[in-house]
């Protein structure tokens, strides 16, 4: 089994962020029309610009502070709290979504969760590199 290191971690998260929003933000219309149909247009491309701004910062954390207890946090907390956020949507609003939509959704939340598993594991690593 391959292990991954924070750093690393961060940068893949990233990548694969900036690359769902950026799809999110250029085909809102389309995202909509096949994930959640009669959401807002407008919505569906904040969501992916808001991805994308949030994927630099993952790069630029990953990149330069990976080893800043505060700021991977941030991402830990960001991703924790979307992998309780589209659940919890997802059963508030289950006839808003198409199946596709919600399979879709599901799938990259568990890729969000196993992200915030090695942002864990790294926070932990960082508060015992310190201690000692």
């Amino acid at each position: 089994m391959t292990k991954v290191n924070l750093k690393d971690g961060l940068m893949i998260n990233a990548v694969l962020t900036a690359v769902t929003g950026l799809g999110l933000a250029l085909f809102a219309e389309l995202s909509g029309e096949y994930l959640i149909p009669g959401a807002p247009i407008w919505l569906i491309a904040t969501l992916g610009i808001a991805l994308v701004l949030f994927a630099i910062d993952v790069a630029l954390i990953s990149r330069w502070k990976a080893q800043s207890r505060a700021l991977v946090g941030f991402v830990f907390i960001a991703d924790l709290l979307w992998v309780i956020g589209v659940p919890a949507l997802l059963m508030a609003m289950p006839s808003a979504f198409t199946a596709l939509g919600i399979v879709a959704s599901l799938a990259i939340t568990a890729v969000v969760a196993c992200f915030a598993l090695i942002e864990w594991q790294g926070l932990k690593m960082i508060a015992a590199t310190r201690t000692i």
